[in-house]
C-alpha cells in the first residue's frame, strides 16, 4: 500500500499533481486496486467537481474515483481551508468498492442487500460511511447495517457544513447523491485496520433531558425553551454567531459502552428558540453540557501516536470535527501529530460515524484516525512535509489551564454533592438510612412491586425495654445499644435490600423480591444476633420483630407499615424477644 496526497487549487492543477502521482505509482509491481479521492470545499459546485474527477479519470481510467465535499482539509499535516484534497492510495492486495445508498429508502430490503454484499466478501476489514443531507432514517439505517460482523472496524463523515448552508454531495464514480450516503468497503486478506479515537469535552453542571423531539430538533430541554439552557449558563444570544458559540459547549450524553457521544446544535429556529441538529436525537435523551479541554485532547493525542506508531501503518485516513479546529485553531495540527511520518489526509466535517459495541452511531466532536497497512512490504515515501506545534498558543494555553482548573472544581463539586446526597438520606447515629429517605424508596418499592408482580416484605422492629437501659445507663450507653442492633441489620441483610432507623429505638427494613417467609428468617437471624451480641454492661439486650408483605390487591404503602406494625404489636405481645409474622405467626427458630 502507498499513499500520496495533495493539496490543490482547480482541475488543472489536479491533473499535474495526477501525472506526477502515476509517474510515482507506475513503480509499483502490482496494484490490486487505486483509490484515489477529491475532498472539495462545500461551495463547489457539483459540475466542477464532475470535470476534476473526468480529469483524473483520463491519467488512471482503472480507478475508483471518490468525490466529497468538507469543511477544511489535512494532507500530511497540511491545514488547508480552501483548496482541494487529492489522494492517491494504491492498493497492492486489497480492494476498495463503493456502494450508494438512496437517502429516500430504509427498508428492510435495502439493509439486507448491503449486509449480503459486505457478507460476500469474508476479508472486508472497514467500511467508510460518507453521509450527504439530513436523513431522518440515518439511525434506523445504521441498525440495519450493524448486522455486519462486529470485527470490521467503521467510521465516517457527514459531508455538509449546515453552519454555513452549504449543502454536501457525494460522487462515487458516477453516481451521485447530495440525500444518501456512500460506503467505501476495504475487503484483502492481508489488509490491517487499527483506529485511535479522540473526543476531549468534558462534562459540565447537572443532567439535562431531552423531553420533546421531532426528528432532529430539539423542541424542549427539561420542560423549557432550550435556547434558554445556552443564555442562562453561557450568555450565548440566538444570534447569527450561535452554531459557531454553541458548538464550543456541546450536549453529551452516555453511551451503553460507557463512552461519551456529542451532539452539536447547528441551527436556532427563529422565534420558538428550539434547536436543531445534523442527526436525528432521542427523546428522554439524558444530557449535559461539556467544554473543550485542550489539554486533555492533546494528552490523548500523545497516548493515541505511540499507538499508532505501534501499528506502523502505510497510509492514514482521518476523519475529524470541524468543532476541534474551532478550539484549537492551528494548533489542531499538534493533536493531529498522530500522522505526523506516514502519508496521512484528513477531513474535518461536522458529523462523525464510529463504532459503538456493535451498533453503528453517529456524533459529533469525535477525531478518527484510521491506520491501514498491507503485508507487502512496500517502500513508504519519507518525504513527507511534517508540521509540528511544539506549544499551545498564548491564548489557548490559557484555556487548557482553565479547562484544568473546571474539570478539577466540577470533580470537587461532584464529590461534595454526593456527600451532602449521603447525609441527608442517613442518620447520623447509625448511618443506615432515615425516616424521609425510608419513605420515599417504600413507594417505590411498593410501585414495582406492583408492576413487575413481584414480591415485596418489610420488617419493623424495636429494642426490648431500652427506656430502661436509657434510664440505668444514660444515652451515651443506649447509643452504643442502638450502634449495635444497627450493625446486626447491616450484617444480615441482602445488598439489594433497605435497612433504616425509623424514630428512636425502632428500625424498619424493606426486602424487595422476598418472600413472607423469607423475611422472617432474616428477622431471626438478626434477633439471635441481637441477643448473642455483647453489651458494656452486665444485661442482655433483645429486640421484637415485625413481619409484613405486600399484597398488591388490597395494599398501600401506608398499609403494608400498618401491617408491620400490628405484626410488631403480636411479637410484644408473644413475651418480646419474639418475631412474628403476619399471615404465619410467631417465626420462631427457624433457618
Amino acid at each position: 500500500m502507498q499513499q500520496l496526497a495533495y493539496i490543490v487549487s482547480g482541475t488543472a492543477d489536479a491533473q499535474r499533481k495526477a501525472e506526477q502521482a502515476k509517474e510515482k505509482l507506475d513503480r509499483i509491481p502490482r496494484i490490486a486496486s487505486m483509490l484515489i479521492t477529491i475532498v472539495v470545499p462545500c461551495e463547489m459546485p457539483m459540475d466542477k467537481a464532475r470535470c476534476m474527477r473526468d480529469a483524473v479519470r483520463e491519467i488512471f481510467p482503472e480507478a475508483r474515483i471518490l468525490v466529497h465535499t468538507c469543511a477544511i482539509k489535512m494532507a500530511d499535516l497540511r491545514l488547508n481551508t480552501e483548496g482541494i484534497m487529492l489522494t492517491f492510495t494504491a492498493l497492492e492486495e486489497s480492494r476498495a468498492e463503493f456502494v450508494v445508498i438512496d437517502g429516500n429508502r430504509s427498508d428492510a430490503a435495502l439493509k439486507t442487500n448491503f449486509v449480503n454484499f459486505v457478507s460476500a466478501r469474508p476479508h472486508t476489514k472497514l467500511i467508510e460511511f460518507l453521509v450527504a443531507g439530513v436523513m431522518d432514517q440515518i439511525d434506523d439505517l445504521f441498525e440495519g447495517f450493524s448486522a455486519i460482523d462486529d470485527r470490521i472496524q467503521v467510521f465516517g463523515a457527514f459531508v455538509d457544513a449546515p453552519p454555513m448552508n452549504a449543502h454536501g454531495y457525494i460522487i462515487a464514480d458516477d453516481e451521485e447523491t447530495s440525500l444518501g450516503m456512500a460506503a467505501i468497503v476495504f475487503h484483502g486478506e492481508t489488509l490491517e485496520v487499527h483506529i485511535v479515537r479522540n473526543f476531549g469535552w468534558n462534562s459540565l453542571g447537572r443532567e439535562i433531558v431531552a423531553t420533546r423531539v421531532e426528528g432532529c430538533t430539539i423542541k424542549e430541554l427539561d420542560g423549557d425553551i432550550p435556547l434558554r439552557v445556552y443564555e442562562r449558563y453561557f450568555g450565548i444570544k440566538g444570534d447569527g454567531d450561535f452554531s459557531s458559540d454553541a458548538a464550543l459547549f456541546p450536549l453529551c450524553f452516555e453511551e451503553e459502552d460507557g463512552s461519551v457521544s456529542a451532539r452539536v446544535p447547528i441551527k436556532i429556529e427563529a422565534g420558538s428558540g428550539e434547536l436543531t441538529f445534523g442527526i436525528p436525537m432521542q427523546e428522554g435523551t439524558v444530557f449535559r453540557l461539556a467544554y473543550g479541554d485542550p489539554y486533555g485532547i492533546l494528552s490523548k493525542a500523545a497516548e493515541n501516536t505511540r499507538e499508532m506508531s505501534e501499528f506502523s501503518p502505510q497510509a492514514i485516513f482521518g476523519t475529524a470535527c470541524v468543532g476541534h479546529y474551532l478550539l484549537l485553531g492551528e494548533d489542531v495540527v499538534t493533536e493531529m501529530s498522530v500522522c505526523a511520518g506516514f502519508p496521512s489526509s484528513t477531513s474535518f466535517v461536522f458529523g462523525e460515524v464510529r463504532r459503538v459495541g456493535r451498533r453503528i452511531s453517529t456524533a459529533h466532536l469525535n477525531v478518527l484516525l484510521v491506520g491501514m497497512k498491507e503485508d507487502s512490504g512496500c517502500v513508504q515515501d519519507t518525504n513527507l512535509q511534517t508540521k509540528r506545534v511544539a506549544h499551545l498558543s498564548y491564548n489557548r494555553k490559557m484555556l487548557a489551564f482553565m479547562s484544568h482548573f473546571i474539570r478539577v472544581s466540577e470533580e470537587e463539586l461532584h464529590t461534595a454533592n454526593q456527600r451532602l446526597t449521603h447525609l441527608a438520606s442517613r442518620d447520623t447515629l447509625t448511618n443506615l438510612l432515615n425516616r424521609r429517605e425510608m419513605e420515599r424508596l417504600l413507594k417505590d418499592a411498593v410501585k414495582l412491586s406492583q408492576e413487575q408482580k413481584t414480591p415485596l416484605s418489610v420488617i419493623l422492629m424495636d429494642i426490648d425495654h431500652f427506656k430502661g437501659v436509657n434510664d440505668t445507663y444514660g444515652h451515651d450507653m443506649g447509643d452504643k445499644v442502638l450502634l449495635k442492633v444497627a450493625d446486626a441489620i447491616s450484617h444480615t441483610i441482602r445488598g439489594s435490600d433497605a435497612g433504616c432507623r425509623w424514630g428512636g429505638d425502632e428500625f424498619f427494613i424493606i426486602l424487595q423480591g422476598a418472600s413472607l417467609l423469607f423475611a422472617g428468617k432474616v428477622g431471626e437471624r438478626i434477633r439471635r444476633t441481637v441477643e448473642a451480641s455483647e453489651m458494656p454492661f452486665d444485661r442482655n439486650i433483645t429486640v421484637s420483630v415485625g413481619v409484613a408483605s405486600f399484597d398488591a390487591e388490597k395494599d398501600s404503602d401506608l398499609q403494608l407499615f400498618k401491617n408491620a406494625d400490628e405484626a410488631l404489636y403480636q411479637a410484644k405481645k408473644a413475651g418480646r424477644n419474639a418475631v412474628y409474622a403476619l399471615g404465619l405467626g410467631r417465626v420462631g427458630s427457624i433457618e
